[in-house]
């Protein structure tokens, strides 16, 4: 491995890394750190760039087992972003990206450098179970494990909100737009696993937890007048038709009830959504 460093960010890439991949990286990383500051309480922010998806798994493995970390499948997603450790740190695989157009690889790394400078502590990696949470949860059928993965998916949703709302709000809007129309491009697994889910209470819930990724976003975009929001809100709808009306409804009504938190702390903000989310007979 080789380690690239300036003074706040240091990026560790694989030697057989392509070099115009990392060039294309190193520029996209740029784009967001000259129109903002380094909010990030860490005087480091780490990028470790990956050949391929099975080294990265690997090493995913091994902080979870040592770490003691039980939430979902980090290496679905197209890049990560972490502070298991106490300081922010992103994951790209060049491997995983393999394909995919660059303007979507842009807006990835906007988003993850959006999540560095916002969310590089432990306080958006550890979640509290209040007693309340986990009477909630037993009364609805949510064990530990359901009720932990509850959390962590609208963690997820919410922590993305931020993100792609305060990139909109500092001129790459663009490159989120891009993002969240490639997202929602195709939803054939998530119906198929709708199909499977959906006369179970507890893991229709997650599903819907999972579907909030792109609405909660959208919905936020929508309420900023951020332009071609709301034809990236008619997409999600078309996207997701395989979804009742009235279940559209309700995922909308509990997206704008988060967003009605933003005031509050992000564990402030999240306890509610869960319980919400869990106790709604709509939802």
């Amino acid at each position: 491995m080789s380690c690239r460093m300036d003074t706040q960010i240091q990026m560790v890439a694989h030697e057989d890394i392509d070099e115009g991949f990392l060039t294309r990286l190193r520029l996209w990383i740029n784009e967001v750190l000259e129109v903002a500051e380094f909010l990030s309480p860490s005087p480091l922010l780490c990028i470790t760039v990956w050949k391929t998806m099975e080294e990265f798994q690997a090493f995913c493995q091994r902080e979870k087992k040592e770490l003691g970390i039980v939430t979902g499948e980090e290496t679905d997603f197209l890049a990560t972003h972490d502070a298991w450790r106490g300081y922010p740190r992103i994951h790209v695989c060049e491997e995983r990206l393999t394909g995919i157009p660059s303007v979507i690889i842009q807006g990835v790394i906007h988003h993850e450098i959006g999540h560095a400078l916002h969310h590089g502590t432990l306080e958006f990696y550890t979640f509290r179970f209040s007693n309340r949470l986990k009477e909630a949860g037993l009364s609805c059928g949510f064990d530990l494990f359901l009720l932990q993965q509850s959390v962590y998916l609208l963690s997820v949703a919410i922590k993305d909100r931020e993100v792609i709302q305060w990139l909109a709000k500092i001129g790459l809007g663009f490159s989120q737009q891009a993002l969240l129309k490639h997202l929602i491009s195709d939803t054939e697994e998530e119906c198929w696993i709708w199909k499977v889910v959906q006369d179970s209470p507890p893991l229709r819930k997650i599903a819907f937890a999972t579907f909030l990724k792109t609405l909660l976003p959208i919905e936020a975009l929508v309420s900023a007048g951020i332009e071609e929001a709301q034809a990236l809100r008619n997409q999600w709808n078309e996207a997701y038709a395989w979804l009742s009306e009235r279940e559209q409804e309700a995922l909308s009504l509990l997206a704008r009830s988060i967003m009605n938190q933003e005031r509050k702390t992000f564990q402030e903000r999240l306890e509610p959504a869960v319980l919400r989310l869990i106790t709604e007979p709509s939802v």
